[in-house]
Parts: C-alpha cells; structure tokens; sequence
C-alpha cells in the first residue's frame, strides 16, 4: 500500500513537472515568433528607406519579397479631378476660384496634365471657362495653363497644333460624354474593322513576336493570357486612334470634391490604377487639402493586385 502511494505521488509529479517544461515551451516559442515578426518588420522598414542594405538584409533575416510590400509610386504627372457637384450661375464664380487655386498648385508641383471632369459639362460653356481664365490671368498663369473643352479630336493640323504649344501645364475639361463617345467609337471601329483600329494595333504589334497560335499544352491557355495582359493597351491605342493621345492619359491619383467619394462619370479606362482621394466640397478646397493629398500619394505602397 505504502508502494502505491509513492508511485501515486511521483507521477502527480511527474505530470506537473511535464506541464511545466511545455508551458514554458510553449511561452518560448511564442516570445520566438513575436520577436522574429517585430525583426522582420524592422528589417523591412530599414530595406525601404535603405534599398542598398536589402540584399544584406535578406540574407540575415527572411524578409517578404518585395513585390508583397509594394513600392513606392514616382512623382506624379498627371493630375484628375472629379467633381460631382452640379456647377451652375450661382456658384460658378466660387468654383472657378477654387479650379484656379488648384490648377496654379498643379502647376507648382510640375504636373504637366489635368483631367478636370464635371459631368454636366457646365465648365465647358464659354461664360464659365471665361471665369476660369480670368482665375488664371489674376494669377499669372495664362501662358502656363491651356485649357481645353473635351478632347478635341482634330485631322492633320490638330495634332500640330497641340504640339507647338508652349504650355507647362493643360487642363481638359470633361463632361459625361467624354467618357462615353470614344468607348462607342472603338466599339464600331472594332465591330466593323476600320483602317483606324486595324492600323493602331498594327503599328503597336510591330516588332512583337504574335503568340496567339502559342499553347502550353492546356489548350490555348498561353495565348488567353497573353491576350488578356496586353488588352489593356490595345484599348488605349484604340482610344488614341479616335479621340487623340490626351485620352490615352491615366492620372497618377484623382481628387474626389463634393459630399460622396463617387466618380460620376468619370472615364473609366483612365482610372484603371490611380488612386482616389476625397476632397470634400470644392467651395471648400485649400491647399492644405491639396498638399494632404500628394503627401498621402507619394507614402503609399502600390501593389497593383499583387
């Protein structure tokens, strides 16, 4: 009996002492984990301010590849606004002041393009884009800023015309139907096989190897992808070849003004990667808004589906 119980109390033992090693396993292998994470969060801090230190860095510590921690995007170029608020006779002269703000703050910042998009087309009347460009002559910016109503889509002499310009910075101004005629137009060219459409792929593709008989043995699978990956930019030479090379432009991000972060039209093909802030009204748009938004851009980490 006096066996039994010493056996009794050395495996009551036995058993705490087992839970106590795995216990303290168990906390060791957490503390581990929780230090290797706030390691390689370091690390890739430090390889994204210090690129040159990444390759040493990679073989010390496991750190992600760099196509999951995204990039950092380049200066932007081209600069879209959306406006969904309705612009009419009572609060044009307040917009118009507000659009010269923000175009004379494109032009610092070196921007060299802006989309300015209002679906009613109101900024497109000669009375409103006389106020327009009378906000830009108070602020010395007539020769730098050009502005332009819709694409203006001209023969021969346009495209010459276009390029003789010595404006820093030209402002388009979209309505809805600037983001709905040349979709339609590629649509019939497409449909019907005009020399328009058939000659713009034909210059693209000169030079690269056709891979649309191409199989990887899944039946056509090579060739699918290919399509698809190069479909983008045979929309966009497409677009060019009917309304002009503006309308091949993709704003680097798009500055949403009014109640509701809502494009309202907005071209649809020229957003495909940019990102889109909300400004709040545009009565109210300073350049503390402004600068917000370039500085929440140039801080982002694009990663474009990856």
């Amino acid at each position: 009996m006096a066996t039994g119980f010493s056996d009794g109390l050395v495996y009551t033992a036995l058993q705490r002492a087992g839970y106590a090693a795995l216990t303290v396993v168990v906390r060791l292998n957490a503390a581990r984990r929780a230090l290797a994470a706030l390691s390689a969060c370091a690390a890739a801090s430090l390889a994204s301010a210090v690129p040159s230190l990444r390759p040493l860095l990679a073989v010390t510590i496991a750190l992600p590849p760099i196509d999951h921690i995204g990039s950092r995007p380049r200066p932007p170029s081209v600069l879209g606004v959306a406006i969904s608020e309705q612009i009419d006779d009572s609060n044009c002269a307040a917009a118009a002041e507000a659009l010269g703000m923000l175009l004379s703050w494109a032009h610092g910042h070196g921007f060299g393009l802006a989309l300015l998009h209002e679906a009613a087309g109101s900024l497109q009347q000669p009375h409103h884009m006389r106020q327009l460009e009378l906000q830009l002559l108070q602020r010395r910016l007539t020769g730098a800023v050009q502005l332009q109503a819709g694409w203006q889509v001209h023969e021969g002499a346009g495209a010459a015309s276009e390029a003789s310009t010595d404006a820093q910075l030209k402002a388009v101004l979209l309505s809805a139907a600037e983001g709905q005629w040349p979709l339609l137009a590629v649509a019939r060219h497409t449909r019907t096989g005009t020399p328009r459409a058939e000659a713009a792929d034909a210059a693209a593709a000169e030079g690269v190897v056709a891979t649309d008989g191409a199989t990887d043995g899944c039946g056509g699978t090579a060739a699918a992808i290919d399509a698809a990956i190069q479909a983008p930019a045979r929309l966009r030479r497409r677009l060019q070849a009917v309304a002009g090379t503006l309308a091949g432009a993709e704003p680097d991000f798009v500055l949403v003004t009014g109640p509701a972060l809502t494009l309202g039209g907005f071209p649809a093909w020229c957003v495909r990667a940019s990102e889109i802030y909300g400004v709040g009204p545009l009565a109210e748009l300073d350049a503390d808004k402004l600068q917000a938004a370039m500085a929440r851009f140039c801080t982002t980490k694009q990663r474009f589906g990856k």
